[in-house]
């Protein structure tokens, strides 16, 4: 379970950054995130941050689009298209595009039909083992032309590290780290992902992400849990469709689906890129424009219409898994740009940050209630109105009932007494504390100009937060918990282990 999504952590990060004006170090935070936004004319924005150092770069492009642009029948569509981004393009990943490509329509088209077939049981025996048997053969007579992994080979070759990607339920991002002196080799393999992807070995990759969901979601009592808690906190929005996908609609994606989710969100008006370390900004700027600037403009998608009606009422759901005690309890809320947002993030911090924090002290500490106690805001995702959540691991064999005493104890006393300046000025320097660090790496740095940039519309939204945090009260604190920390608005998940089967009496 990745219940701290990258984009979540990011805007935290943002919310987390904005406390620097009151710190010792502001004005060096300032210094070291100066930057140059540079929107290319088919709408990619781009955020340069040259810095002095070691002739190094992070490279980050990511594009807004995630696991809440999912419905049912096409969950998981944009963590396929991650995978698929790493198979190469036109020029790379093939010994011979020309030859390949025919061969690679037929395989799909093939393919294609074979899945239906599958997914929805129809069509004779007869027609499923010819179709097994062509997919077989032009997969094979394919595959001669595939020079595999030759992406990650050239980043490494170039001497790159920390070459990945991730999906979550706003963005899909895609980052490296390399020399200063292999910045056009970055500049020229990203773009072709981004204008010609080719979709190889789409079928067993396929397979390896239907694996990845077993490993992660089924066959994780915490995975298994989160799912439904998300799927009980959201009754509409789609944030409750998981990012990784259905396991049905895994088995049935098709490579028509992925081309057209390819178009539909891979435009470069739906992107950001960032660069950030050791190089020359004129002669990124000239690069930007000559491999990124001539990507054709696909279309603008449109956002998220769907809100997810008020709650009114606690919602309650179990898990049966053979594992140790688990406990989701989750509050709606508004996201960026709400203030509440920000106060939120504050009180989450107040509550689970640290071996000081309350619900740490208390439940672990003073009562030996819980092994574990952490709360995210902002969860699943940043875009929408989202959730703050409350992860517990209970000892054994405490209640459950013990522990959301111990919990909703704890809220109530936000909501009825005002905390102490001091506690809350500690909070603040703790979400500080916690954040500058990502400053001192280029990549993490990257993430969080990106992701900043795409919810928000401008990096530099990282400095309005200042007014905010610092602006946070004890007053604020308390009626942001009144508000949206009460019963008729929490969704309440729980691990519970499946009944032994009675055995029969012996006579």
């Amino acid at each position: 379970m990745d219940s701290k999504k990258v984009l979540t952590a990011a805007l935290a990060a943002s919310l987390a950054l904005a406390a620097a004006a009151a710190a010792p170090r502001a004005a060096a935070v300032t210094l070291a995130m100066k930057g140059e936004t540079v929107v290319l004319p088919n709408g990619m924005t781009w955020v340069l941050m040259p810095r002095t150092g070691a002739p190094t770069f992070a490279g980050y492009v990511a594009f807004r689009v995630g696991g809440v642009n999912s419905v049912p029948g096409n969950s998981g569509l944009a963590h396929m298209f991650e995978h698929m981004a790493f198979k190469g393009t036109e020029h790379l990943g093939t010994s011979d595009w020309e030859k390949e490509k025919p061969v690679l329509e037929k395989l799909q088209a093939a393919g294609d039909r074979l899945t239906l077939f599958v997914s929805t049981g129809k069509g004779t025996a007869e027609e499923r083992a010819a179709l097994e048997a062509e997919v077989k053969a032009l997969a094979e007579e394919e595959h001669r032309y595939i020079v595999k992994d030759e992406i990650p080979a050239i980043y490494t070759r170039a001497g790159g590290r920390n070459l990945n990607a991730s999906t979550a339920e706003d963005v899909t991002q895609y980052f490296v780290e390399l020399p200063s002196n292999a910045l056009e080799l970055w500049m020229m393999v990203e773009s072709q992902r981004v204008r010609e992807p080719v979709m190889r070995e789409f079928y067993s990759e396929r397979d390896v992400i239907f694996q990845e969901r077993l490993m992660r979601t089924d066959n994780d009592p915490m995975g298994k849990l989160y799912e439904t808690y998300l799927a009980t906190a959201f009754t509409a929005h789609p944030y409750r469709i998981p990012a990784v996908g259905y396991a049905s609609d895994i088995k049935a994606l098709t490579a028509a689906q992925a081309r057209a989710f390819f178009h539909a969100y891979y435009s470069p008006s739906n992107a950001v890129g960032v660069l950030v370390g050791n190089f020359d900004a004129g002669r990124a700027r000239a690069l930007l424009g000559r491999y990124f600037g001539t990507i054709p403009r696909r279309g603008d998608p449109l956002p998220i219409v769907t809100k997810e009606p008020v709650q009114e009422r606690e919602r309650r759901a179990e898990v049966l898994f053979a594992a140790n005690p688990g406990l989701f309890v989750g509050f709606h809320k508004p996201a960026w740009p709400s203030k509440d947002d920000t106060v939120m993030d504050v009180v989450s911090t107040l509550l689970t940050d640290g071996d000081t924090s309350r619900l740490y002290r208390r439940m672990v500490e003073k009562e030996g209630l819980a092994m574990m106690v952490q709360s995210y805001n902002g969860d699943p995702g940043a875009l929408y109105d989202n959730l703050v959540t409350f992860v517990v691991i209970p000892n054994s064999g405490v209640p459950y009932a013990k522990v959301e005493a111990c919990l909703y104890g704890e809220l109530d006393r936000l909501a009825s007494e005002p905390i102490p300046e001091e506690e809350l000025q500690k909070a603040k320097t703790r979400i500080l504390a916690g954040y500058l660090r990502r400053l001192e790496s280029d990549l993490s740095t990257a993430a969080l100009v990106g992701a900043t940039t795409l919810v928000t519309g401008d990096w530099k939204t990282i400095f309005s937060y200042v007014a905010d945090v610092q602006a946070v009260t004890a007053q604020d604190v308390r009626r942001v918990a009144e508000n949206y920390l009460k019963p008729g608005n929490r969704t309440v998940v729980t691990l519970v282990a499946p009944a032994e089967p009675r055995k029969e009496k012996q006579p």
